[in-house]
């Protein structure tokens, strides 16, 4: 059976190439169409090219093409991917620029703090339409979502729809190649098991076994030479010697150093779910080495980065596409749930049990068994207390914040905002202010707050 899958954010020069390479190269994803699918046109013509010439050097099989109508796009599709920025850069810069008058810088602004909330206000109307779509157009398929804020994206779709939807994040890979470096594993994935349990970008390892012994354990061994380690770039981690590859990561050292677990999710995810570590006395995170992306950054080293890898892969070359898939999680998952060989892979669904002491249905990050069109996720108990004083508190907020982005409702956004710790200097008239700025803002991208705009104004989504 041929099987469709419907990539969402189809003009992403970050996303589209990479992944596509890694289910090029998988043997169990041959016989599949990839469909590529963005507002901006021109973007998707573009990368829909790209893609073919990585089909065309890697010898793969599959079949891709553009679909510049959504509703096409969708029809019959067994997964569709969701990778998508509501309103872009533009309307990120808001998310950045707005809290600064305020005094609240964030590092990254796409999950908590002032600019994880005003990004969910702009992507749940853009989701929740997508997912009705997909209702009518392939009900039985999965919806992968890449897109942040993971939680309240995954949560919102969960709440308005019949759709199957699970939340993909990259994080837990990523640590787990650091420890592969630390500890010299030939392969973790056959090395390591580890139970985690949080939310996106804040969750952590609640237990760690490598090769049979106390992961957690042999990590304690090694903080004296890690707990003082300065980034050697910051921002970067070098994989030159096994402690280089924590040398970015103070804080979640930090917060190990305290409470005896590990924090997985890089530090500028982290360090904004706490009040503390961007704040004027830590030097704004520098003094955790805790760098502030900016919209500059992200517009010029950034771009000119993936653009890069877009050139070289694209080149004369005939080998210039790696053969060896990333650390991404999209292919192998996709795989399983078409019926591929199963896989055990670190998962973003609502909390039917999971976790035992954060609500039921709140979306939550553990491990998984993906297999034949199935999710199930694994028991990871009940999160440690002093982790779950930390953990409980998003929660609540992820909540508000999602029935305020489906309702239209300020009293329920405003009630996250108050209650967000990045905000927690600042005086509450100000906080109001600042919503209703960033409300302001990005209106023409808020329908539910702003019911009387043209409808052809109302709803933008763009490549991530």
């Amino acid at each position: 059976m041929k099987h469709k899958i419907t990539f969402i954010g189809g003009g992403s020069y970050q996303w589209v190439p990479t992944l596509f390479r890694d289910i090029a190269v998988n043997p169990s994803l041959q016989d599949t169409t990839f469909v590529l699918h963005d507002i901006d046109a021109e973007r998707n013509a573009e990368l829909t090219e790209v893609c073919q010439i990585i089909k065309r050097k890697t010898g793969a099989k599959l079949e891709v093409s553009a679909e510049d109508h959504l509703d096409r796009a969708l029809s019959g599709a067994s997964a569709v991917v969701l990778c998508i920025s509501t309103g872009g850069l533009d309307a990120m810069a808001h998310d950045l620029d707005i809290p600064l008058r305020y005094g609240i810088r964030q590092s990254v602004g796409d999950s908590t703090g002032p600019g994880g909330i005003s990004r969910t206000l702009r992507n749940v109307p853009v989701v929740t339409r997508i997912a009705r779509q997909m209702e009518e157009h392939c009900p039985d398929a999965w919806l992968l979502n890449l897109s942040n804020p993971m939680c309240q994206i995954v949560r919102a779709i969960d709440r308005s729809s019949s759709i199957k939807v699970v939340g993909l994040c990259h994080e837990y890979m990523g640590f787990m190649a650091k420890l592969e470096n630390l500890f010299g594993l030939q392969d973790w994935r056959q090395e390591v098991s580890a139970t985690i349990a949080g939310v996106n970008h804040f969750a952590w390892i609640t237990r760690l076994r490598i090769n049979g012994e106390d992961g957690l354990e042999m990590l304690r061994a090694r903080m004296p030479e890690l707990r003082n380690l300065r980034s050697l770039d910051p921002g970067k981690n070098s994989l030159s010697n096994g402690s280089d590859a924590f040398s970015g990561d103070r804080v979640k050292l930090w917060l190990f150093d305290r409470y005896g677990y590990m924090p997985y999710p890089g530090d500028r995810h982290i360090a904004e779910f706490f009040p503390y570590f961007i704040s004027e006395k830590t030097g704004f995170g520098l003094d955790f080495d805790v760098l502030l992306t900016s919209i500059e950054d992200r517009r010029g080293p950034w771009l000119k980065k993936f653009k890069g890898i877009i050139e070289k892969w694209c080149s004369d070359k005939p080998d210039s596409v790696p053969l060896k898939a990333s650390h991404e999680q999209l292919a192998p998952i996709l795989a399983s749930l078409l019926g591929g060989p199963p896989t055990i892979q670190p998962i973003v669904m609502p909390n039917s049990g999971q976790i035992d002491n954060l609500p039921r249905g709140a979306t939550v990050e553990t491990m998984a068994t993906i297999e034949c069109d199935a999710i199930t996720p694994h028991a990871s108990g009940s999160l440690p207390e002093p982790i779950l004083a930390l953990t409980h508190k998003h929660v609540v907020n992820q909540e508000l914040t999602v029935q305020g982005a489906l309702r239209g409702d300020r009293a329920s956004v405003l009630q996250a905002m108050l209650g967000d710790p990045l905000n927690n200097n600042n005086d509450p008239r100000e906080i109001q202010e600042m919503l209703d700025a960033l409300l302001e803002a990005n209106r023409s991208l808020l329908p539910q707050f702003y019911p009387s705009l043209p409808a052809g104004r109302r709803l933008a989504a763009t490549h991530a």
